[in-house]
């Protein structure tokens, strides 16, 4: 690594670090400098913000789970696909720490946009390997659809479950019901298998008690840190 990707990186790990203590709202460009030992110019050189810093830190993690769907061996096609939205979706377990970052910027402005980026990142990593199976099931007679733009509308179906779940994991957070996670992976699920006519029961795509599990330790992660300042 050069000398300025190495001072980018510790800005990274230290934002990441940062937010988790004190939040992204608490997380001041002042918090970086006493953490990194470095001057403005130096940390300025690299991001215009700390909100540069986070969407930053999803193209990061978006790259790094895509590295781990990459690592894993599927059976057929169908499995390698639902492989795919499982390792894009950020409710699986092991992601508690993503979760936990984003739950805190729920309702504010830095968050929708932090939220986007998040969704964007996802799409670069995952999109094109998406579209490849999709349309190699198609040619084998799996899937059956006549529209070009269908792979598309699927990744804003995904999209929209994706900011659907972030509410759901916001209103869990302050004591809401757990119900409408189940309901909203259901719906994604019968969406994906009608959509592209595919045989019954043969999306997976996410776990519905795994998701609620991620998102209840990315709460009890959040609550440690609060009463850690206490």
């Amino acid at each position: 690594m050069l000398k300025g990707d190495l001072r980018k990186q510790a800005i990274l790990d230290t934002g990441e670090a940062l937010f988790f203590e004190k939040g992204y709202v608490g997380a001041t460009i002042q918090d970086f400098l006493d953490a990194l030992g470095c001057s403005k110019g130096s940390f300025y050189h690299h991001f215009e913000s700390k909100l540069q810093v986070l969407t930053a830190l999803c193209h990061q993690k978006a790259a790094q789970s895509y590295q781990a769907f990459q690592q894993q061996v599927y059976d057929d096609a169908i499995s390698r696909l639902n492989g795919l939205v499982y390792y894009a979706m950020p409710f699986r377990a092991g992601e508690e720490k993503t979760i936990a970052l984003l739950l805190p910027l729920e309702g504010l402005s830095d968050g929708k946009m932090v939220l986007e980026a998040m969704i964007d990142a996802r799409k670069e990593s995952f999109f094109p390997e998406m579209l490849r199976l999709v349309e190699y099931l198609k040619e084998k007679g799996e899937f059956h659809y006549h529209q070009a733009m269908l792979p598309e509308l699927l990744w804003d179906s995904f999209a929209a479950c994706f900011q659907l779940l972030m509410r759901e994991a916001a209103a869990i957070q302050t004591g809401g019901p757990t119900a409408g996670v189940v309901q909203i992976i259901e719906a994604e699920r019968f969406l994906w298998e009608r959509l592209l006519d595919a045989p019954f029961a043969s999306m997976e795509l996410i776990r519905a008690d795994e998701a609620l599990q991620t998102i209840s330790h990315a709460i009890m992660r959040l609550k440690r840190m609060e009463n850690a300042h206490l």
